[in-house]
């Protein structure tokens, strides 16, 4: 057998065996999206919607609460449960009007905001876009669709509310993400929709620091998007890459606008299902053990300090003064299962044998060991460790 197949053996058998867990065995929430819903939407910060509210809170919660306004409700161009969202609420008293006038009259008001797909309050719930929705009589019925942050009710521009909530302690950064990055899933792809199995998921406004793997170039019709690591406030590394959402008009986008590839911000985020991400797999179905890698998400900033944060640069040159660059860099930490996906996806099917231009590239993905047969390139996208010359061998 070729050292290529090898490697590609080798790979499949630790992927099969270490990631893919029946999906009964841990899911409770299936969520089935239109795909059209799904394209549309996963290069976009923001929903345009025509929302009904049914149930709002009569006023915001104290900022020790998170300082927002939730109201419930539908809306055709959502088709799921959703409940919309004033952040920093209490400085936004005509936004609120127009939102507690729609529930008293059952008169849609026009929204704009963040679309959130997330399961922090899903329960153990199958949710399918379109099907029909009675009005609710909670503020909290169950869902996964959030419009949130709002920036726009009515002709009311909320932007400005995008800034840190006095009094209210955000999640902790490695906590948070830890547990973001362990979310299984399972996608089951179709002709018109698509459905993602996953389980609840908290850590709703998380503090953190992210420093900027390129410059933020990649415009969206509503704002921009830009690949970034996630470092805690401390300087510590905790997800080596992330696509960050930011939307135009907000003070986090304006801020980002102005940095370069290496900068860093001290930024607040909220997660989303990443539904470029889920298109991706999707659309490569056929790659072994695709479907259930962890779940996709992506960050969107909804706040930033004005504090300059410590780059993982930084911290590990004040580590070991007067050392080197080259000493003090600190070993490129192992990515998630999220992470390798794109780079891995592009390289599986060109695998090579060993040989001087190709090597045994070991890494890491969800605490497990992994190998292929790659050039160091290939190897370095991946953030694995390269042999020159060696081939990967069955256990």
């Amino acid at each position: 057998m070729h050292d290529s197949r090898i490697g590609r053996k080798v790979l499949s058998f630790f992927v099969l065996g270490a990631i893919i867990v029946p999906a009964a065995l841990w899911a409770d929430i299936e969520i089935t999206l239109k795909n059209s819903f799904i394209e549309k939407f996963k290069n976009r910060a923001t929903i345009d919607a025509s929302f009904t509210v049914d149930k709002a809170h009569h006023r915001p919660n104290p900022p020790s609460k998170d300082g927002d306004l939730h109201a419930a409700g539908r809306a055709p161009e959502i088709g799921l449960p959703a409940v919309a969202e004033v952040m920093n609420a209490r400085f936004e008293q005509p936004a609120l009007d127009l939102i507690h006038q729609s529930e008293e009259t059952s008169q849609a008001v026009q929204i704009r905001g963040v679309w959130r797909l997330w399961c922090e309050h899903g329960g153990d719930v199958a949710f399918h876009q379109g099907s029909p929705l009675t009005p609710f009589n909670t503020t909290n019925p169950p869902h996964v669709f959030q419009v949130h942050p709002l920036t726009e009710v009515g002709n009311q521009h909320l932007e400005d509310s995008f800034k840190p909530t006095d009094g209210f302690t955000y999640k902790d950064a490695g906590q948070a993400f830890r547990a973001y990055e362990n979310l299984k899933s399972h996608i089951t792809p179709g002709a018109s929709e698509t459905t993602i199995t996953t389980t609840m998921a908290g850590f709703n406004y998380v503090e953190f620091v992210l420093q900027l793997n390129e410059d933020p170039t990649h415009t969206i019709d509503d704002g921009l998007t830009v690949r970034a690591a996630v470092l805690d406030l401390q300087g510590e590394l905790l997800v080596r890459e992330r696509r960050m959402v930011f939307v135009a008009g907000t003070q986090p986008f304006e801020k980002v606008k102005t940095l370069h590839q290496g900068d860093s911000l001290h930024v607040v985020g909220i997660p989303r299902i990443d539904l470029a991400l889920l298109s991706f797999r999707a659309a490569h179905k056929t790659q072994p053990g695709i479907l259930d890698w962890s779940l996709p998400y992506e960050m969107v900033v909804v706040a930033t300090f004005d504090d300059v944060p410590p780059s993982e640069e930084s911290v590990a040159a004040h580590a070991a003064p007067g050392a080197t660059p080259e000493a003090v860099a600190p070993r490129p930490a192992a990515k998630s299962e999220s992470d390798v996906i794109d780079a891995l996806s592009k390289i599986l099917g060109t695998c090579r044998e060993g040989g001087v231009n190709t090597g045994a590239c070991v890494f890491t993905v969800a605490n497990k060991v992994f190998c292929v047969v790659l050039t160091k390139t290939e190897c370095n996208q991946i953030a694995g460790d390269w042999h020159a010359g060696k081939t990967c061998h069955q256990p």
